[in-house]
């Protein structure tokens, strides 16, 4: 089975310079917990997933100074390329779901961006569909 046949073709996505807050309340509406991160031309970039936001709170907090509360809404200012995930790890439509399970498991992401051969956004495959996937062939 190749990933055309499992990706989602509607993707909710970002904009590099958008703010951690905006992505926050989209992903939110949609109730996903993370998106593709692409420029004007719908190039992948990275991905953004609340995880991110978690990992890079002790670099934003140390390069801000912030002594000895924080202010959070100065935090969700902050665009999310100063936390996304870069380089995007992705996959071609025509990989297989073997493939793409393989890089999951290597490279630890719970969503891969689908791309074509210059890089721009087709699709996205979750951790989800893949072992459903791999779960109907058994």
């Amino acid at each position: 089975m190749k990933i055309r046949d499992i990706m989602t073709t509607n993707v909710v996505t970002a904009g590099p310079d958008e703010t951690i807050k905006e992505v926050i309340l989209r992903i939110r509406k949609k109730n996903i917990s993370g998106l593709p991160v692409v420029d004007k031309n719908n190039k992948v970039l990275g991905t953004f997933s609340e995880a991110d936001i978690a990992k890079a709170l002790p670099d934003i907090l140390n390069e801000a100074q912030y002594i000895p509360l924080v202010d959070v809404r100065e935090l969700t200012a902050e665009p999310i390329k100063r936390v996304m995930h870069m380089p995007a790890v992705t996959i071609g439509a025509d990989a297989t779901v073997e493939e793409a399970a393989t890089i999951v498991l290597e490279k630890f992401r719970h969503r891969l961006p689908v791309v074509d051969a210059e890089g721009k956004l087709v699709g996205l495959v979750s951790l989800g569909d893949i072992l459903k996937a791999l779960l109907h062939k058994l």
